[in-house]
């Protein structure tokens, strides 16, 4: 089916920012599912599925924070990034309403500019459980909770300051690789006739990870959220 879409978004110009960007985002939404591809709230390719497990190809898109913040004055913009990489998905129990699953995701980061720079990894083991909407009209659920560890040289991108970038109130600082901070996520979403409602809540938690002493970390715990309303106007 083909969606016109309208969402509402508001995120840290990046984790750990105390600056934060409010995006309205009119944008067409395509949903696909194929065999072995599917394209729903990002790109999935299955190379294999059973009833328990999936290992999949994914893909996402992770957008740039206004350049301008305070944290980041004077440096290099950031770019947004495209993650693609395997993940494996296992159903570990099966409630009575939804199940547990755990998924391992591993992700490359390249910069969508114009010399497609590969920035580093991220990994994530999550813990999920999922409602699935069985029939039309049905709130369709899901919460995750997952630690992120990031290579080396993708915390270098966000929180390395290089020597000329240093100030008074910015020291340089080299970045290491290792955990990245704590994530947990709730996401619902819901078919109403023509339309499609959903909305999500994330809280990030940087403390205690391998970036949280640099002097671009100032908010290390930090909430997120979105809603978007779909109109479906062509359905096959």
């Amino acid at each position: 089916c083909i969606r016109d879409r309208v969402g509402v978004i508001s995120l840290p110009d990046y984790r750990g920012s105390s600056s934060s960007s409010t995006y309205v985002l009119p944008t067409p939404y395509i949903k696909y599912r194929g065999d072995r591809v599917r394209v729903d709230n990002g790109v999935r390719a299955f190379f294999f599925e059973s009833e328990d497990l999936l290992l999949t190809l994914s893909a996402n898109l992770a957008m740039a924070g206004d350049d301008n913040t305070s944290e980041r004055d004077g440096m290099d913009n950031l770019n947004p990034l495209l993650e693609i990489g395997p993940a494996l998905n296992y159903r570990l129990h099966r409630l009575q309403h939804g199940s547990l699953w755990f998924d391992l995701l591993l992700r490359y980061a390249y910069t969508l500019d114009s010399d497609f720079d590969h920035v580093g990894e991220v990994f994530e083991p999550r813990l999920a459980w999922r409602k699935p909407a069985t029939r039309l009209g049905e709130w369709k659920l899901r919460y995750s909770i997952s630690p992120l560890f990031a290579s080396r040289d993708y915390h270098e991108y966000f929180y390395s300051v290089k020597a000329d970038e240093a100030t008074s109130s910015r020291p340089a600082y080299d970045a290491a690789g290792g955990y990245s901070g704590l994530r947990s996520e709730f996401t619902v979403s819901k078919r109403i006739g023509k339309f499609w409602l959903g909305g999500f809540v994330r809280y990030d938690n940087l403390r205690n990870s391998q970036i949280d002493d640099s002097p671009l970390v100032t908010e290390p715990d930090s909430w997120l959220g979105g809603i978007a309303l779909s109109w479906v106007f062509y359905e096959k």
